[in-house]
């Protein structure tokens, strides 16, 4: 009955079937609410009729807005739905937003209304959907709790077993990823490729001063700024610009003009030669190596041999 009353302070009148489906029960059980809130004195008005519905009358307001402790804990998702569905707190999420939009002043409500209206964010990268991450919720509890986890993970095509001590987890570009302690050094873990999670009861001890956003950012840019093994100098078309760019490392894409209308001569270091080659190819002709000659052996040996398989030879 608290959350009835407290959609109908946020959004004005509702109608007996929109309180059903926010509050997930039927009509009948949001008549009687109704009713019960009545005699106690609250002045909820109803109107029949298919533009009909349920509001507050005379401008009453309550003042039992306060947020849980549960709920305060999923305030760090506010518009991060999907996230905080896979982490187990979307109904904490939704119960916590709906009390801070009625603790709002009209206008204060109006300006987050608008602004809910007009910008969105969505953290998964185009054309693909998250990963499968059976395991989140519980390295979440992991990370709450504060305990040890022996964690069994894919690396290379092959389970290997960790125990960790768990930091943290964060959320990029619509990947979970774990980061943690082993044997004294940082250590990060992609959340899909853990296969299992044991909780131990040894407690975690954080490092001093360990920051979750410093401890990130650190292990992004060690990635990112990784040692490429070649350099390669191409003539790409302007179409492929925006691709080769994001295929390429960080340290390369700077010089990569995305907006650029003709065909461009560009140096852009890779990772390692098959790297190279594999994203070459995937742009077909629109990208010609000029140097390293190894290289530009290898793109056309590999050209060559899917001319034959296309071919209709044997």
């Amino acid at each position: 009955m608290m959350t009835l009353l407290l959609h109908l302070q946020v959004h004005g009148q509702v109608s007996g079937k929109e309180l059903a489906r926010l509050l997930e029960i039927s009509e009948r059980t949001v008549q009687r609410d109704v009713e019960a809130l009545v005699a106690a004195g609250i002045r909820v008005r109803s109107t029949r009729g298919p533009a009909g519905g349920y509001r507050l009358d005379g401008g009453y307001r309550t003042r039992l807005t306060g947020v849980g402790l549960d709920e305060a804990g999923a305030l760090a998702f506010l518009g991060l739905a999907g996230p905080a569905q896979q982490l187990g707190l979307g109904e904490l999420l939704e119960g916590a937003r709906i009390k801070i939009f009625a603790s709002l002043t009209g206008e204060a409500r109006e300006r987050a209304r608008r602004t809910a209206e007009r910008f969105h964010l969505d953290p998964v990268r185009w054309y693909t959907t998250p990963e499968p991450v059976p395991c989140l919720t519980q390295l979440a509890e992991a990370v709450w709790r504060e305990r040890l986890a022996r964690l069994e993970y894919v690396r290379g095509g092959s389970a290997v077993f960790r125990e960790v001590a768990p930091m943290g987890l964060v959320l990029a570009s619509g990947d979970w990823y774990l980061v943690a302690m082993r044997d004294g050094q940082r250590r990060t873990y992609r959340v899909s490729r853990v296969r299992s999670v044991e909780l131990l009861d040894a407690p975690v001890v954080r490092p001093a001063g360990f920051s979750l956003e410093q401890a990130w950012a650190e292990a992004r840019q060690e990635l990112e700024n990784e040692k490429t093994s070649i350099v390669v100098r191409l003539r790409a078309s302007p179409a492929v610009m925006p691709r080769l760019r994001r295929l390429a490392p960080v340290p390369g894409q700077a010089g990569i003009p995305v907006t650029a209308t003709e065909e461009q001569e560009l140096t852009v270091p890779f990772d390692d030669e098959a790297w190279a080659c594999e994203a070459i190819l995937s742009m077909g002709a629109a990208v010609e190596v000029l140097e390293p000659a190894s290289l530009r052996a290898r793109v056309a040996d590999e050209l060559r041999a899917a001319a034959r398989r296309y071919g209709g030879g044997p």
